[in-house]
């Protein structure tokens, strides 16, 4: 028969069913969960209890479960320790530097610099640094896409990037036409009927 324990969780009283024990602690499954509980109470990980399902436990649990006990630990006693509540966090202490005793001006050699201050950068966009190229391009081709036949359109009539309709020299057929900057700028152009 499974002994029933008694512990604080989640501000309430709940009975579980005790599992496994190694030293003072307990693991206590209730609802489908695996609690260690110590002192009456559910370990807590921050502001909720800790708690495992049979995969997630820790070997030390899963070996508990089988029979197979961690070598004992001396236990050291606290019964004042009794009603204080126990965390699973640990906290790291940062190592401080050890600070120099010598100030710079003590130093043997010490000549004081004056640096001048790097004017300061300019915060724009990697579109605000890109300078407009001086166009010497005066006729740019585009090709039929009906008949294939290359045909020079003067750069001034689509400057601006906005689309516009020519009329092919050899088939007569009309095209639109839009000139696009790359190195050089080429045309793009789309058939319709």
């Amino acid at each position: 028969m499974e002994e029933t324990i008694t512990f604080w969780l989640d501000n309430k009283i709940s009975s579980g069913f005790k599992v496994a024990e190694i030293g003072r602690q307990t693991l206590v499954s209730y609802r489908d969960k695996y609690y260690v509980v110590v002192g009456g109470a559910a370990l807590m990980k921050g502001v909720r209890p800790l708690h495992y399902s049979k995969t997630s436990m820790p070997l030390v649990w899963k070996k508990a479960l089988k029979g197979i006990m961690p070598p004992s630990l001396p236990v050291i006693d606290h019964p004042e320790d009794e009603n204080l509540p126990v965390t699973t966090s640990t906290k790291k202490e940062r190592t401080s530097m050890p600070k120099s005793t010598a100030s710079l001006s003590e130093l043997p050699d010490y000549q004081p610099q004056v640096i001048k201050p790097a004017p300061a950068a300019s915060k724009k966009s990697a579109a605000a640094d890109i300078k407009p190229v001086k166009i010497i391009q005066a006729v740019v081709a585009a090709t039929c896409p009906y008949c294939s036949h290359k045909q020079d359109l003067p750069f001034e009539k689509g400057k601006n990037g906005k689309p516009f309709f020519v009329v092919c020299s050899r088939c007569s057929t009309e095209y639109a036409v839009r000139f696009v900057p790359v190195t050089m700028y080429q045309a793009q152009v789309a058939a319709f009927k």
